[in-house]
């Protein structure tokens, strides 16, 4: 997103994009912004959610990090873990299953902290809660500061690609053409991550130094990570398992993967490109 925005991709495409945070999904159907690129379209589309996820981010799930304080030896110690979000809680939950600690039944407390990872992590560095779940780079600060890390969603959880752009059905129905150039801007802002590596990490300290991380080492460490993982692209078999894992858990019944992919604007933007 942030490329897109500082390497003009989607201005070219006629677009201003302005990043508004803290806008989930339900948000997304009421209006308050026309996409949401996040974890957790599938899990609203389970509910009910009348969304479609129109490309991808990331060939893999579960990117969020458990930090923890380094007096804590155990999970079944920890009383409070800030989040970010709903995703956070659901990455949360298969991380401590793995410590044999079940959230639900724990008493363990999830403040969410509204501005998302720099304000988690600024909140840690606070005395606020045992510990919190970080994404990248502040998971890495954490540890360099001497927090523990506990592992990610990914470690401990299916590993299935969650993230992607969400948009609503309406808009998509009544706005077809913005739909289409967002994703030729997308699609030409990742591949632009993944062949060009000193402009993408130009992008990320410049877009990142508001929240003072202003580290190469880290920004390359990041990028190192997870560029190789960041596609477009999305495999309908694996968001077909995904929903139907994400039913179970909630005790609904399994939509089709193809009542949730809306992929015609993907399918000509790779074309064009």
């Amino acid at each position: 997103m942030f490329v897109g925005i500082d390497r003009g991709f989607f201005g070219n495409e006629g677009l201003d994009v302005k990043l508004k945070y803290g806008v989930d999904v339900e948000g997304l159907v009421r209006g308050e912004a026309d996409f949401v690129g996040n974890d957790m379209g599938h899990v609203a589309f389970v509910r009910g959610a009348d969304v479609r996820r129109v490309c991808g981010h990331s060939t893999r799930g579960g990117e969020h990090v458990l930090v923890v304080r380094s007096n804590f030896d155990r999970a079944d110690q920890l009383k409070e873990i800030t989040v970010g979000g709903e995703e956070n809680i659901i990455e949360l939950r298969n991380i401590l299953a793995h410590y044999g600690v079940d959230l639900d039944r724990s008493g363990i407390k999830t403040p969410k902290i509204e501005g998302s990872h720099p304000k988690q992590f600024e909140a840690m560095k606070r005395g606020v809660g045992d510990g919190a779940m970080l994404g990248d780079p502040w998971w890495v600060h954490a540890v360099k500061l001497g927090y523990k890390n506990m592992g990610s969603g990914r470690d401990y959880g299916p590993g299935l690609p969650t993230s992607g752009i969400s948009v609503a059905a309406e808009t998509i129905a009544q706005r077809p053409e913005l739909i289409g150039a967002f994703v030729r801007a997308y699609v030409k802002s990742i591949r632009y991550c993944r062949e060009n590596v000193t402009g993408t990490l130009e992008t990320m300290l410049k877009c990142s130094n508001e929240w003072g991380v202003d580290d190469l080492e880290i920004a390359k460490m990041v990028y190192d990570a997870k560029a190789p993982y960041w596609s477009p692209e999305v495999n309908a078999e694996d968001v077909a398992k995904l929903l139907k894992l994400t039913a179970e858990k909630l005790g609904k019944p399994a939509p089709s993967a193809q009542d949730f992919l809306d992929l015609r604007f993907l399918k000509e933007a790779l074309r064009d490109s």
